[in-house]
């Protein structure tokens, strides 16, 4: 053991050991108060060494001598060489309390030593206390420590001990601890003591008996699975949610009061509803999209029943106004103009693809017919509206404007893409008039009004969201903001005014980003995983300001019924008109989270 713990040896085995188990920080204290300047470079027998089992023997070594010299001290004995009046105690690592500060001489011309110093050495040290931190640390997600989890040397410690295996010359200094942050899509976020909303939760029951109802009776089977939610863009009390098993309705949604809404959380609370299902529709129809008009006033509902289409515009109050047939199924966009006139629709057609134009107020339509996108092939076409009769398709290569006039539907502005494109989601800007493209190969786009392009790198993987922030006035010339989500776990804050590839704000989650939704006034933005909600202030992307768990919820543990899928390709997430309320569905599952 004695030759075990020769001092070099030591000092490199835990270097290493120190760095190879991300204990970083903890390094680079080694090295600033021992002085060790990379040792492992100077031995030969480095790519041998069994780092974990050793350093577990090094402890018992380590305490070993700690134990002996405190014996020997309180006894004022001797270990192996006899003290001296002018020895200091030293240890494997050096000497055991650092050097004096120098002060004024004495009358005999020797410095004299610090009384508290002197003091240190009589007392025994305050070991809960070194570093400013209790005996044990917790290993946050995100790489620092916080109170309660096992230090690297505390391998083979009993949780009485301190939280290094042999005392430092510096033990006693205080080290503030680091600000919890964001520290990339490889680290977690600091959620610790972020207010978690699971006692704010209503779960809105699917499957409702008919005296719910305010129109007509329940069609949907037991078991039907939200495709698509969405706050009515005027009205907070107002909730629409539509999926498979003819699953088409609006909820009326009152503040949460405590005792009535949370009293049935297994099978979800029972709220006023409005079905948006016509009487032929059978009850295996879906929804493949869904859509508020801009004023709140009517909803598009696309249905796919069986080999056929349909398109069911109704008001707010659940009253039916149109129905638009003929489409091949299924219908994947429905996107309404900004002055509510027109409704956009794609759907797939004879191999290629069919974007049509439908009056919200008459039954007339036009078509444009592309043929050389094939959406069951070369995926699924994203559209937004840029003016009150202009409207960009976006997908695979295809990145095309396209222009509404009294001749039928008619080629508008030119893109300058690449073969090798690979377009995901498309999003406008009304008040910088800047488009946003985004790809499955991790990059964004921003166009300007004459085509120009701005390419940003801005995730690792696929970006699964992208949304502007909202504004409540005109925002200022060199600041416009976009966020995007990422299957790497990061959420980003661009600028889109600048050319750096370079976030301006950053954020990680613990899983892949499935969606993302700023509040109607832009300053809070919440990002979702299958399993947690977080949500930050927007300039503050620091510590979360709430968090939402989905697994200790028992609306979300509720059994599942019998055909009920596991995995789940649709997640949707928004804010209500205030807010203040937070909508997010997947599976059989529709939660309403209350943040104040």
């Amino acid at each position: 053991m004695k030759e075990l713990l020769d001092s070099d040896r030591v000092n490199y085995l835990v270097w290493r050991f120190l760095l190879e188990s991300n204990y970083r920080e903890t390094a680079a204290k080694f090295q600033k108060e021992w002085h060790i300047q990379t040792p492992h470079r100077h031995f030969d027998f480095a790519p041998h060494v069994k780092n974990y089992a050793l350093v577990s023997v090094l402890n018992k070594g380590l305490v070993y001598e700690d134990l002996e010299r405190q014996y020997a001290e309180s006894h004022q004995a001797p270990r192996d060489v006899p003290a001296t009046a002018e020895a200091k105690p030293t240890g494997v690592f050096g000497p055991l309390i650092p050097e004096p500060a120098h002060s004024e001489e004495d009358d005999d011309g020797e410095d004299s030593e610090p009384e508290e110093v002197e003091n240190s050495r009589k007392r025994p040290v305050d070991r809960q206390q070194l570093n400013g931190s209790p005996v044990k640390r917790q290993r946050l997600s995100n790489g620092y420590e916080a109170e309660s989890a096992t230090d690297a040397m505390e391998i083979d410690h009993p949780a009485e001990e301190n939280n290094h295996a042999y005392p430092s010359p510096l033990e006693a200094e205080q080290v503030v601890s680091p600000t919890p942050r964001t520290g990339g899509p490889e680290q977690g976020t600091q959620v610790d003591k972020v207010h978690e909303l699971s006692q704010e939760t209503t779960f809105l029951r699917l499957t409702t008996p008919s005296q719910f109802a305010t129109t007509s009776p329940v069609r949907a089977n037991d078991n039907p699975i939200v495709l698509h939610c969405e706050w009515n863009p005027r009205d907070p009390a107002i909730l629409a949610a539509a999926g498979t098993d003819a699953l088409a309705r609006i909820w009326t949604v009152s503040r949460a009061t405590a005792p009535e809404d949370m009293s049935d959380h297994v099978q979800g609370v029972q709220r006023p509803y409005h079905n948006l299902v016509e009487d032929d529709v059978p009850p295996s129809a879906g929804v493949s999209a869904m859509s508020w008009n801009w004023d709140g006033t009517a909803i598009a509902i696309a249905w796919e029943i069986s080999n056929k289409a349909r398109i069911s515009i109704w008001s707010a109050d659940g009253a039916h106004i149109h129905r638009f047939d003929g489409v091949e199924p299924p219908v994947i966009k429905l996107r309404w103009s900004p002055n509510n006139a027109l409704l956009l629709g794609i759907a797939p057609e004879n191999g290629g693809t069919l974007a049509t134009v439908f009056s919200a107020t008459s039954a007339s339509s036009m078509s444009y017919f592309l043929e050389r996108h094939n959406l069951h092939e070369d995926g699924a076409l994203d559209a937004t509206w840029t003016s009150e009769t202009e409207f960009v398709l976006c997908g695979g290569d295809l990145l095309l404007a396209l222009r509404c006039t009294d001749d039928g539907i008619v080629p508008s502005r030119k893109f300058e893409t690449h073969s090798d494109e690979n377009f995901f989601q498309v999003q406008f800007d009304w008040r910088s008039k800047l488009l946003a493209t985004s790809s499955e190969k991790g990059t964004i786009d921003i166009w300007d009004e004459s085509g120009q392009r701005n390419t940003m790198t801005a995730h690792q993987d696929t970006i699964t969201c992208l949304q502007w922030q909202p504004l409540q006035s005109n925002p200022r010339d060199d600041l416009r903001l976009i966020a995007s989500g990422g299957e790497d776990g990061a959420l980003c804050i661009w600028n889109a005014r600048e050319s750096l590839s370079q976030p301006k704000y950053f954020m990680t989650m613990k899983d892949p980003v499935v969606a993302l939704a700023f509040t109607p006034d832009g300053a809070f933005i919440a990002g979702a995983t299958a399993h947690q909600i977080l949500i930050w202030k927007v300039g503050d992307p620091q510590i979360p300001r709430a968090s939402w768990s989905r697994m200790p919820h028992p609306g979300w543990l509720s059994p599942r019924v019998l055909g009920e899928p596991e995995e789940e390709d649709q997640h949707c997430l928004g804010w209500d008109v205030t807010g203040q309320r937070l909508a997010y569905a997947t599976n059989s599952r529709l939660a309403v989270i209350n943040f104040r």
